[in-house]
């Protein structure tokens, strides 16, 4: 699993945990993806708190996405589009005295529909890479939850809390996004997340190139628009251009769909900035290319 770590400039928005786009906008409370200034300047922001989940507890009640909404279905427009449901679930590990110590969600999905069932498969897989990375999150930081408990602070709680937003379901594609918010001691929570580009007929991942040219001219697209919706920074042109280009070059994987475009995102790091600024993302109308 590749897990990005966005430790975000605030502790808003998983890019509005998506159906919005990219740019400076509100901040809808939940955790980010990249940070809260790469937030919606486009789409509506409510769509997203029908996919949220967050739930310390355990069970976090089912999500369901479709590809298009009732009135169009009636339509005979988008039929037979899979149907994408999830769960965040949690585990925890307890204390000496059976308190508990640490928890670490992670989301579980299932796919419905005729002729999806190599997606289902693929997203079966991953489900069990999630609940393996918080296995593995539990047990790596149980002693330090242990060790932070009683020499730091007694009611402090290490745990990891999952978010998940589709913002893409028909019969061409699905765009999933991921992200964990994670308390681990530090003086504020470290941000984590997965973007996965599906064909839903195939599940194969989908690549950038597969849906636009890859090309300078969509190199210079990103730089004016970092330009643009980040007039606050100051670029050094030399490395905004080389970061582009190392990562259109190595098939940047940090993208999704979102309302007829997508967004293209660099982690906290890029072009020079730290963690002030967060990770910064460009919003791109695009036509997908045949």
């Amino acid at each position: 699993m590749r897990k990005r770590n966005l430790r975000g400039a605030g502790t808003a928005v998983l890019c509005a945990l998506v159906l919005a786009a990219c740019g400076n906008g509100a901040d809808t409370g939940t955790t980010n993806l990249p940070s809260k200034d790469v937030v919606n300047k486009a789409a509506d922001t409510n769509k997203m708190e029908e996919n949220k989940v967050e739930d310390t507890d355990g069970l976090a009640g089912e999500n369901k996405t479709e590809g298009m909404p009732e009135e169009k279905k009636e339509e005979g427009e988008n039929v037979n589009a899979p149907e994408i449901s999830f769960e965040i679930l949690s585990d925890t590990r307890t204390d000496l005295e059976g308190n508990e110590l640490i928890y670490a969600q992670y989301p579980v999905f299932s796919v419905s529909g005729e002729g999806y069932e190599a997606l289902a498969a693929v997203l079966g897989a991953w489900n069990e890479e999630f609940r393996s990375q918080a296995d593995a999150f539990l047990e790596e930081r149980k002693e330090d939850a242990v060790w932070y408990r009683e020499s730091v602070d007694t009611s402090y709680q290490y745990g990891q809390k999952s978010y998940v937003s589709i913002s893409r379901c028909d019969k061409e594609f699905v765009s999933i996004l991921i992200s964990w918010e994670e308390e681990a001691g530090g003086p504020h929570p470290n941000y984590y997340s997965e973007v996965l580009n599906f064909f839903s007929q195939t599940g194969g991942i989908v690549q950038l190139a597969d849906i636009i040219t890859v090309d300078d001219a969509l190199k210079e697209r990103i730089k004016e628009g970092l330009h643009q919706d980040y007039q606050e920074l100051e670029f050094d042109d030399t490395l905004l251009e080389k970061e582009i280009g190392d990562a259109l070059a190595n098939g940047i994987k940090d993208w999704y769909f979102v309302d007829g475009n997508i967004c293209i995102f660099f982690p906290e790091g890029s072009f020079g900035f730290g963690h002030a600024e967060g990770s910064l993302g460009i919003l791109i109308p695009v036509e997908i290319k045949e």
